[in-house]
């Protein structure tokens, strides 16, 4: 008996062995991964990354295993995907310290060697670094006396003092900045209608992670500096829309600077353009 089979039969055979391939690989033995690299992390997973590590950075201060662990993500340009990250979670509204810590981490792995913040002999940084809250001595009536035990006959014991719990200091990049220069940028070399903002400490030493506060008529914003460290790890900048006027912080209480707009400027051959601004802020 000449028996025709047509192409069907091969079809049906094919979905069904395709069928019960991934039945098995979804629900019998599933892909379990254990111990995977970081550069096959997710992007939100690998943003999660990022954060701990600058988070674990200002209390290790080791640039070093911070480098070593932003590696194992393989990014092409480690510095400029945290300082992308921090402006992302700005413009999201989350929060500030996070961003922050990414900025200030994407600026210091720019810093010379020489340059970073030194170490205490337990790992934890130094109390001059402008990244923590500074500590103060207590002086004796700023501490609370408790009572003690009866002294011993042998030995008298002296009396122990419990510091006086003392409002919370704000980090240095917090601090009252005040305008030390302003001046309006005719360059048309430069991005048009930019203002930009170098933020020193009382040394002229330039400061990352300063929080720039800009606001005007039904809006406001705000971004870091540490951001460009190419440029200068004080460095932050904004650009400005024509007929807008703003007004600018640095720091949380810094002095105000009112009336920022895009100023009209020329070029060589007399063309019109808008110009920006440059405005210097420093610790008192």
């Amino acid at each position: 008996m000449d028996e025709r089979r047509g192409p069907w039969y091969l079809l049906t055979g094919l979905l069904m062995g395709l069928a019960l391939g991934l039945l098995y690989a979804w629900f019998l033995d599933p892909v379990q991964y254990a111990n995977t690299s970081p550069d096959a992390l997710r992007p939100e997973f690998k943003d999660q990354y990022r954060i701990l590590i600058a988070q674990a950075y200002p209390y290790s201060g080791d640039l070093g295993r911070a480098r070593g662990r932003l590696a194992l993500l393989k990014d092409d340009r480690p510095s400029f995907e945290l300082g992308a990250q921090a402006q992302r979670i700005l413009a999201a509204g989350g929060s500030v310290d996070t961003a922050r810590a990414l900025a200030r981490l994407s600026s210091d792995l720019n810093l010379p060697e020489g340059s970073l913040p030194p170490q205490t002999s337990a790992g934890t940084p130094a109390a001059n670094d402008p990244a923590l809250p500074p500590t103060a001595t207590l002086s004796p009536d700023e501490q609370i006396q408790t009572p003690t035990p009866a002294p011993s006959p042998t030995r008298p014991q002296p009396p122990t003092f419990t510091p006086r719990p003392s409002p919370t200091r704000q980090p240095t990049q917090d601090a009252p900045f005040r305008l030390d220069d302003q001046q309006v940028v005719c360059d048309p070399q430069r991005p048009a209608r930019l203002l930009a903002v170098e933020t020193l400490d009382g040394g002229g030493n330039p400061l990352a992670g300063v929080r720039i506060q800009i606001t005007w008529e039904g809006g406001e914003n705000a971004f870091f500096t540490g951001l460009y460290p190419e440029i200068s790890p004080g460095y932050a900048d904004f650009v400005m829309q024509p007929d807008v006027t703003y007004t600018l912080r640095a720091g949380e209480g810094g002095e105000l600077v009112e009336g920022l707009s895009a100023t009209p400027c020329k070029d060589a051959e007399g063309k019109a353009y808008l110009g920006g601004w440059k405005l210097v802020f420093v610790l008192p």
